[in-house]
């Protein structure tokens, strides 16, 4: 099973830190941020890596190299222009395996990731339940409506999937696009999505705001 890292956003929200800097790499207690992500896939068994790049990847690459010293394995895709998560995916494709687990170089979480591809082997969506807002509802253990500009639905996608490699033929075949909006919402419309929802106990980085509070946590 790989784990699909999409790390190649220009992290706007966080101005000046990322202007030279790709997301993922802000230091936190001395470490990228990325390292802690890692470790987290790393520690449940689940070593094979796919590090999604775009903005200053080289810097991601210089510092991870093979994934060896991380104790894994890491391969890259890089993105020569913005083409969105969709984009980014559609062109990883080939190393994405027949299964991939998918997540963000910004989202970080203690949590059993293999015992969750273990037990949902069709596509399936963690949520949480909406905080301020939300983009996803659920009927049981089913995703009946997904939309990413949505804020008045009961949960949010909590920043992992578990997808089979087949769904990235409903991307569109060039240029840049949503896989979440696409792939999340189609299967979501066809009842082909299930769902898992987990608690809040999770970090992210994407505002000033994230940031202060990952750093409280980790530092």
């Amino acid at each position: 099973m790989r784990v699909a890292i999409l790390a190649g956003g220009l992290g706007t929200r966080l101005g000046a830190l990322t202007r030279d800097l790709p997301k993922p790499m802000i230091p936190i207690g001395g470490r990228p941020f990325l390292e802690f992500v890692i470790d987290s896939f790393q520690q449940r068994g689940l070593k094979q890596i796919v590090l999604l790049t775009g903005h200053r990847g080289e810097t991601i690459e210089r510092h991870f190299g093979d994934g060896s010293k991380f104790g894994v394995a890491i391969t890259y895709s890089r993105e020569q222009q913005p083409l969105g998560t969709g984009g980014a995916i559609r062109d990883a494709r080939h190393l994405l395996g027949d299964r991939f687990l998918l997540t963000y170089g910004d989202v970080f979480r203690r949590f059993d990731y293999d015992r969750f591809v273990r037990e949902h082997p069709e596509p399936c969506l963690a949520v949480y339940e909406r905080i301020s807002f939300g983009n996803t509802e659920i009927e049981g253990h089913r995703v009946i409506r997904f939309d990413k500009e949505a804020r008045d639905l009961p949960y949010i996608d909590a920043g992992f999937s578990v997808m089979s490699a087949d769904v990235v033929d409903l991307l569109p075949k060039k240029g840049a696009c949503s896989f979440e909006e696409i792939v999340y919402g189609r299967l979501a419309r066809e009842r082909r999505l299930s769902c898992e929802i987990v608690d809040h106990n999770f970090c992210e980085i994407g505002t000033p705001a994230e940031l202060a509070r990952a750093r409280t946590m980790l530092a």
